[in-house]
């Protein structure tokens, strides 16, 4: 069994999702961002994502579908996301998962910063690539591994490969600007259908090991 106690290492500085935000807003006022680069660019980027998050939150709303699987199912897990302050899709993605732990009391979401937990985000890792956000849903009680997502909606993704190929030269601003304006026109819908169809395989496998 996977499990998140034999397999991980302790976490270090978990956060809720308000305490992240709070560290996100003393990073840019301090002109600094999360992670080991403190670069000009991701400085930049994490007073960006600052306005993201605060955008997503006022726009979330959760799809009636999830919210009922996951309430009448009585879940008692615990969502464990990897992000850096400078990500972008973390700023989009990060309000919405804490939006749906807000909703639904029996999952607890918990924030970790990538470059400080290093173990655990290696066990996750994109193909090869340690891309964030990465969302880490555990079983609360048996500490059972159920499922791992990211870093990117499915259907934003697949956007994504589709302007790569039709433009090869395309610069990476240009790329990160195009797919800032698919998550303001998507708002959080993508993300909300990966979860729902993970969360009906996760309760499917639960039901058939009973």
């Amino acid at each position: 069994m996977n499990t998140l106690i034999e397999n991980s290492p302790e976490l270090v500085n978990p956060l809720t999702y308000e305490a992240y935000k709070k560290l996100v807003e003393e990073l840019v006022a301090q002109e600094k961002t999360s992670g080991d680069e403190q670069t000009a660019q991701k400085i930049a980027f994490t007073k960006l994502n600052l306005q993201r998050m605060k955008r997503v939150e006022k726009q979330f709303i959760i799809q009636p579908e999830l919210k009922a699987l996951l309430v009448q199912n009585q879940v008692n897990w615990k969502w464990l996301v990897l992000v850096e302050a400078w990500c972008g899709d973390g700023a989009q993605l990060l309000p919405a998962m804490a939006a749906i732990a807000e909703e639904v009391p029996a999952v607890e979401l918990t924030v970790l910063l990538r470059d400080e937990n290093p173990g655990l985000m290696n066990t996750c890792l994109s193909n090869g690539s340690r891309s964030i956000p990465k969302l880490i849903c555990v079983d609360a009680e048996t500490g059972e591994r159920l499922f791992t997502w990211g870093s990117r909606p499915k259907a934003i993704q697949e956007q994504v490969v589709a302007l790569k190929a039709a433009n090869p030269a395309i610069s990476h601003d240009e790329l990160v600007q195009q797919v800032q304006l698919w998550y303001a026109k998507d708002r959080s819908q993508a993300l909300q259908q990966d979860l729902l169809e993970l969360v009906q395989e996760a309760l499917a496998k639960t039901a058939a090991a009973v």
